[in-house]
């Protein structure tokens, strides 16, 4: 994959949490007393299950040091064909 910031070529990689690995927005903060709470307007990138980490592939540019992350679709809004 190319980079849209620089046009390096970007590596393919994961990023693994032990449990729910998330994006929050700013000025929010996750709710909730477990380990798996999220802010109400949070992404979930990626989820743990079982004895599996949450993971989700990346690609990372060494030029501009940027990751990008593609979002995966929630099974609610998955269309039907």
């Amino acid at each position: 994959m190319k980079c849209p910031y620089c046009d390096s070529e970007m590596k393919l990689g994961t990023i693994n949490a032990s449990n729910l690995l998330s994006w929050t927005p700013d000025g929010e903060s996750a709710s909730g007393v477990t380990r798996w709470a999220k802010s109400p307007n949070a992404v979930v990138l990626a989820k743990w299950y079982g004895l599996i980490d949450a993971s989700v592939e990346a690609f990372y540019c060494e030029e501009c040091k940027k990751i990008i992350i593609d979002v995966p679709e929630k099974e609610s809004k998955k269309k039907s064909i």
